[in-house]
């Protein structure tokens, strides 16, 4: 990208910072990473910054108790945001900022414990002992479960060899994130974003190699 173009990415994400936060202070914007794809109607290239946090904010960290300041912004072609850094590098900041945003656009809501589709738990188990042979799950838990109309996303904390990760399933391919030490909002945002991306890649492949073909 052309430094002229990153100088006017970067005077938009100040400015968007500036809505949002005020006169509270940034320091170390720097952009990370652009990615040229279009998951998601109305989105197109983007660009991440990371960036600071200076003062102590709650936001700085995400969850409570921890005080990493590392935040990124996402401006281009797409709806401005921002979020902690949650330890994420660019490429899978870029995934949770794809499905915060699918969030946002179809209403995934958090809904009660008793909404847990029946079966969910018996294809958790299988995806994890396809995906763990012989590793026994010492503790699982209902960490969250999401609605949007008709589909339920559901988060547990489980436990396997000692160690404690979120496993994102129910009416979604299932996945496991390591990042136990944030809310499962954190995992689910990141499992959407890395679905949404790799079915958009397959979607453009697929159109590539038709227009490959000929009678």
């Amino acid at each position: 990208m052309p430094s002229t173009g990153v100088n006017v990415l970067e005077q938009q994400a100040r400015a968007y910072l500036a809505a949002q936060l005020g006169t509270r202070p940034i320091s170390d914007l720097r952009a990370v990473g652009t990615f040229d794809e279009a998951p998601l109607e109305g989105e197109g290239v983007t660009t991440l910054f990371a960036f600071q946090l200076m003062d102590g904010s709650a936001l700085s960290s995400g969850t409570k108790g921890l005080a990493d300041p590392w935040h990124y912004v996402a401006v281009g072609e797409t709806v401005p945001n921002f979020f902690p850094a949650y330890n994420l590098d660019p490429n899978d900041a870029y995934s949770l900022h794809i499905g915060t945003r699918y969030m946002l656009t179809v209403g995934v809501a958090v809904v009660e414990d008793a909404q847990e589709p029946s079966g969910a738990r018996e294809a958790l188990h299988a995806f994890l002992a396809e995906t763990n042979p012989g590793v026994s799950i010492e503790h699982e838990s209902l960490a969250a479960l999401f609605r949007s109309e008709n589909q339920v996303f559901a988060v547990y904390r489980v436990t396997l060899a000692g160690q404690d990760v979120y496993c994102v399933a129910a009416d979604l391919p299932p996945g496991f994130y390591t990042c136990v030490q944030h809310p499962p909002a954190v995992a689910l945002r990141l499992h959407l974003g890395k679905l949404i991306r790799a079915e958009a890649r397959r979607a453009e492949r697929g159109a590539d190699l038709g227009s490959t073909r000929s009678d």
